[in-house]
């Protein structure tokens, strides 16, 4: 005899297959999701480690600009351990020791020579880089920058125009700037400041011979009372232009003579300086490179101990005072050589 199932008895009969069916299905999702998930892992440390030696490649090109550039090399890679290395022809390797992705290589290259001081580059650590003479130098530790990259103050006693920009560092300001666009403007020219008189309490003139001849310049600075580390108040050049029929009364020393025997640096020189270290901003100890398009002009800085012309340079939301020229070793008064605001320290 044949019998019909009930709807009752047909559900209970397929509860079993459903319940196989959600498991299965349960099972391919999760499936599906842990894949998904192992596939990003893996992309995370394929583009960390590609991310690091395009930094490397990066901090290794800017420090051919001046200054030091510096990398913090990351802990580990999503999780997986690596080591870093360099190959010939600046090719930058960052290879994964351990966990995902171990055994794979990631590169970057740099078009210049590259040459390693100290190789104990470990995760958490650092990599610097400073340019060499015909090469980057690469280095797990800071780089010591050569004595040649610093202007020393000479041996010799300073000329005439060391003593007067003691003395009278505002027109030793302005003179410098007048005599260094001249030079700017004369390119190759025996040039230098005869003599200046003040037309005003911001402008001074100057004039200057140049070959045979001789022409005048209007200085034009203004006053800054803002603070600027200990630099408490200064008097900045905004202006040189050029002006004719101009008398110049008052007898200037001659800055040609100081700046060719090494007691007045050029702006250029100035600029190199700083950049040729590495600063740290004191707050965070952020590393700050000076950009090679800072903006320098010249100044006179006055701090609670006296009055010098300095060179005044300015990028981003920086202002840093540095010495027009070096201080004398057997000087007995303090002399000036840097400030900054956000204050700034060298660490190489």
């Amino acid at each position: 005899m044949r019998h019909n199932l009930s709807a009752g008895e047909k559900g209970a009969h397929n509860l079993p297959l459903i319940i196989l069916f959600g498991v299965i299905l349960a099972l391919l999702v999760a499936i599906l999701f842990i894949s998904l998930y192992d596939q990003q892992l893996n992309t995370k440390v394929d583009e960390q480690a590609e991310s690091l030696a395009d930094e490397l490649a990066q901090a290794a090109f800017a420090s051919l600009s001046g200054g030091q550039s510096i990398i913090e090399l990351p802990n580990d890679l999503g999780g997986s351990t690596y080591a870093i290395a360099l190959q010939e022809n600046g090719i930058f390797v960052v290879n994964v020791t351990g966990g995902r992705r171990a055994g794979a290589s990631y590169s970057a290259v740099v078009n210049a020579k590259v040459t390693v001081e100290d190789g104990n580059f470990a995760p958490g650590g650092r990599a610097y880089f400073m340019r060499g003479e015909d090469m980057i130098i690469m280095s797990a530790s800071p780089i010591e920058a050569k004595v040649d990259n610093i202007e020393q103050a000479p041996v010799a006693e300073p000329p005439e125009f060391y003593q007067f920009s003691k003395k009278s560092p505002k027109e030793a300001a302005a003179i410098a700037a007048a005599y260094f666009d001249a030079r700017d403007r004369y390119p190759g020219e025996n040039l230098d400041v005869l003599s200046y008189v003040w037309e005003g309490t911001n402008s001074l003139l100057a004039r200057i011979r140049v070959g045979s001849e001789e022409i005048a310049a209007r200085v034009i600075g203004k006053d800054n009372a803002t603070p600027t580390g200990a630099v408490e108040a200064s008097w900045v050049v905004e202006e040189v232009e050029s002006v004719s029929g101009i008398l110049s009364p008052m007898p200037c020393p001659s800055p040609d003579e100081a700046h060719l025997k090494g007691w007045l640096y050029s702006p250029q020189t100035a600029l190199r300086n700083l950049r040729s270290r590495t600063w740290s901003r004191i707050s965070d100890n952020l590393i700050v490179v000076v950009p090679s398009n800072a903006t320098i002009r010249a100044a006179s800085a006055t701090t609670n101990v006296s009055s010098y012309p300095v060179w005044k340079v300015s990028f981003d939301d920086y202002i840093l005072f540095y010495q027009m020229l070096p201080w004398w070793e057997l000087e007995n008064t303090a002399g000036f050589v840097f400030q900054s605001s956000p204050e700034l320290k060298p660490i190489v």
